[in-house]
């Protein structure tokens, strides 16, 4: 399948970009204003992603915010990434931006089916993985 990241954005769709990332506004938007960073690189995950370029990503998320929260009338923004097998067919690694205002209603409408997750077996593995950075 081919990727629309990779072959069906046009240079005029693009709002800005950095070494590894480029903006584009989400064809489906949550809210005005919904944008997409999108890694230049066809990663399938953030699994792939080099420690330098997740750092550029982090700070392109930071000036973004900054953009949105001191030059428009919102409270913030939130920042959402999904991963793995959840990911849209037919797209890369990408990050979405989306602007938030009070009374939104953004949370209320997200309707998820619960799963049990073993929570006690999730704590245990993040302890083993980050024990040596807990003070």
């Amino acid at each position: 399948m081919k990727c629309i990241f990779c072959e069906c954005i046009e240079d005029s769709q693009i709002l800005a970009e950095t070494d590894h990332f480029f903006m584009v506004y989400d064809i489906n938007p949550i809210q005005k204003g919904h944008l997409l960073i999108i890694s230049k690189q066809h990663y399938e995950n953030i699994r792939e992603v080099p420690e330098s370029v997740l750092t550029e990503l982090i700070l392109l998320e930071q000036q973004v915010a900054e953009i949105m929260e001191t030059k428009f009338d919102i409270l913030g923004v939130t920042i959402v990434q999904n991963n793995g097998l959840v990911m849209d067919e037919g797209t890369h690694f990408h990050v979405h931006i989306i602007p938030r205002y009070r009374d939104d209603c953004f949370w209320e409408n997200q309707k998820v089916k619960w799963h049990e997750l073993l929570t006690e077996q999730l704590s245990w593995h993040l302890k083993e993985q980050f024990r040596p950075c807990i003070h």
